[in-house]
């Protein structure tokens, strides 16, 4: 029962803390999110290919580094649609048109 409590806050934590960093980091410099979103997978592809054993330590992180590198694409993505950078299906209502 702790272990899958433990899961739970560090999913939640590796969650909050990627958006945080993308705004941190969005602050800074400006990314492109297709890169950002190719890059997600092949930092698993290409590991996978060039090595036929992964320590699992290693996979574990490589596998946490995707998971930011996912979460950026898709906060990347929301950013840009709340300031009209980026047509989406749904449009998003500004509160000054309220």
């Amino acid at each position: 029962m702790p272990s899958k409590l433990f899961y739970i806050i560090f999913f939640i934590a590796l969650i909050v803390g990627s958006v945080k960093f993308t705004n941190y980091i969005m602050k800074k410099i400006k990314l492109n999110r297709w890169i950002i979103g190719f890059s997600a997978f092949l930092v698993l592809i290409v590991p996978s290919f060039l090595f036929n054993k992964i320590n699992p330590v290693i996979w574990n992180i490589l596998l946490i580094v995707s998971s930011v590198l996912c979460i950026m694409f898709f906060e990347i993505t929301r950013q840009m649609l709340e300031k009209d950078e980026y047509k989406g299906i749904v449009k998003i209502a500004n509160k000054k048109n309220k």
